[in-house]
């Protein structure tokens, strides 16, 4: 994805869109980057200072809604007053559910909103594919 003034707009639109189906109150600051995170991930929430990082280099439309709206869900989590734990087994029923809330929305507002394929078209998708690779 480019970041770009039209995209920039179809991603608050969507951020705008999860916050209110997951009841995040906010404020949140989303910041988009050409560069990676710098954790092994594509997206990250601060719960201290309710920041929200997405890699969007390389990557669908749809994709970067997905890291969005799954790192919102964590900023619901932690409005709900939860202390995320330290340790993977602990943090895992808390990933599980954002997994599942970003693919539910990321779904349900591509139905009504075709546009976050856009970029999954084929003459598109050259650019991201690469040599066959054979097994």
């Amino acid at each position: 994805m480019k970041i770009t003034p039209r995209n920039i707009t179809k991603i608050k639109h969507f951020a705008k869109h999860c916050m209110k189906e997951l009841g995040v109150k906010g404020p949140i600051k989303l910041i988009l980057s050409k560069n990676q995170t710098g954790q092994p991930t594509a997206g990250y929430y601060d719960p201290y200072n309710h920041i929200i990082f997405v890699a969007v280099r390389n990557r669908a439309m749809a994709d970067v809604m997905r890291t969005i709206a799954h790192e919102l869900t964590h900023c619901r989590q932690k409005e709900k007053g939860i202390e995320f734990p330290h340790d993977d087994n602990g943090l895992q029923p808390y990933e599980d559910e954002a997994n599942t809330m970003s693919g539910r929305l990321v779904r349900f507002y591509g139905r009504k909103h075709r546009y976050i394929y856009e970029d999954l078209i084929a003459e598109n998708l050259k650019r991201f594919i690469i040599p066959r690779i054979r097994f």
